[in-house]
């Protein structure tokens, strides 16, 4: 048996224990085209539908820095971050909208609530995850 052929068998092991270390729970979606009225702040607000939704886990990297930016006189902030989850979760694209709805007992509370723009996928051949290069306007 090649290397390889050894590392295809093992695949499903070490995705299980990729996903073994997914505490929080993360929502992914695609916008419609379409907006409704936002029954709180009566501001017309896109409308998103559902493409994953599931457990899975947030990583900064220090290679990801963030950027200040400025759009018609309005000062924020960029920062890039990994979003992992499991290989099933496929279907998801550039301009996607990510959000984590709920946190472990081990990760950082600080996480709930983000909101996050998808501006990569990254495929290859053997993953043990799927991992989206994201980016949060703050």
């Amino acid at each position: 048996m090649s290397f390889g052929d050894t590392i295809a068998a093992g695949l499903s092991e070490l995705r299980s224990y990729a996903e073994e270390l997914m505490r929080d729970t993360i929502r992914v979606e695609r916008a419609t085209g379409t907006q409704s009225m936002d029954p709180d702040t009566l501001e017309m607000v896109d409308d998103y539908e559902l493409v994953h939704e599931g457990k899975g886990r947030v990583q900064r990297s220090g290679q990801l820095s963030p950027h200040e930016s400025v759009s018609g006189e309005v000062e924020f902030g960029v920062n890039a971050l990994m979003v992992q989850l499991p290989l099933s979760a496929s279907g998801i694209k550039k301009g996607h909208r990510v959000t984590v709805t709920a946190v472990g007992a081990v990760s950082d509370p600080d996480l709930l609530g983000l909101v996050a723009t998808v501006q990569a996928n990254l495929t290859k051949s053997h993953a043990t995850k799927r991992t989206l290069v994201c980016e949060e306007v703050t």
